[in-house]
């Protein structure tokens, strides 16, 4: 998809985030999550997120909240799309954080190879309509990763069980954006193994039921149940419990992998 095709979806979207904001709120949190058991940052080390559409728009943003033990230096921050960059710019500006951001393609990205010590990569690549297009994102998040450098990929997971009704709700438009070509756990794991990394662990995460919360955060506001947030939140809570358990990929949103680069890598 196009540079303008996201301006545009940045731009539709700063009226209403496509999740509601409880459920933002539940997948930001599952993001900090991984970043805390999966990552053990040193002072210096270089972290790039490889898309920005959640600091541009949602409550759903990691760099906003990016701890500062996790690196000594500012995370770097790539999207194609202009508006994007530029809106969570201003986000990241006004709360008085600091990040290096940049209009780039994450299949192509202008950085050198070996130069981050951390990429993490939130459901970037599922948006292309070729399978080519999301190797060659992995294969270019893994080139600019120094060797034992991490990558944090995250993306649709095609065994859930709601994963085919979003589908049929993107083919007609209703779902804000785009969704492309993506990978289950398996294939997740034999790519990894082509591309020279190792996998460290595997899960699937984010286990709302969303089209249900859909329905159900739609209603509320038009109800005006706002009093129902806390048990909204505890429900969200406790759904992730999910994680690591038998069925876990038929309610997890998103396959998650923590993927380490092998020394012998060639870049």
């Amino acid at each position: 998809m196009s540079r303008s095709y996201w301006d545009n979806v940045a731009r539709r979207m700063a009226d209403g985030y496509h999740l509601d904001r409880l459920m933002a709120r539940q997948k930001g949190t599952v993001h900090r999550a991984l970043l805390r058991e999966w990552w053990r940052g040193a002072p210096g080390a270089a972290i790039l997120k490889t898309d920005l559409f959640e600091e541009a728009l949602g409550e759903d943003q990691l760099l906003l909240d990016w701890p500062d033990d996790e690196g000594g230096s500012p995370p770097w921050g790539l999207d194609l799309s202009h508006e994007i960059v530029r809106r969570a710019h201003e986000r990241i500006r006004d709360a008085g954080r600091s990040a290096n951001l940049l209009v780039g393609d994450a299949r192509r990205s202008p950085f050198r190879d070996g130069v981050f010590d951390l990429v993490y990569s939130c459901s970037t690549l599922d948006h292309f309509k070729e399978r080519d297009d999301l190797i060659e994102g992995v294969a270019e998040g893994l080139r600019i990763l120094r060797p034992g450098g991490e990558m944090i990929l995250l993306l649709d997971n095609p065994r859930s069980l709601f994963y085919g009704f979003v589908r049929f709700l993107d083919r007609r438009g209703l779902v804000g954006f785009r969704l492309g070509e993506t990978l289950a756990e398996q294939e997740v794991r034999d790519l990894a193994g082509r591309l020279g990394a190792d996998v460290i662990d595997l899960r699937a995460v984010y286990h709302v039921p969303r089209v249900f919360f859909s329905v159900w955060c739609r209603l509320r506001h038009a109800c005006r149940l706002g009093g129902t947030d806390r048990l909204v939140e505890k429900i969200l809570a406790w759904s992730e419990g999910m994680q690591g358990k038998p069925g876990q990929y038929l309610t997890g949103w998103y396959v998650a992998a923590c993927l380490r680069k092998r020394d012998d890598t060639s870049r």
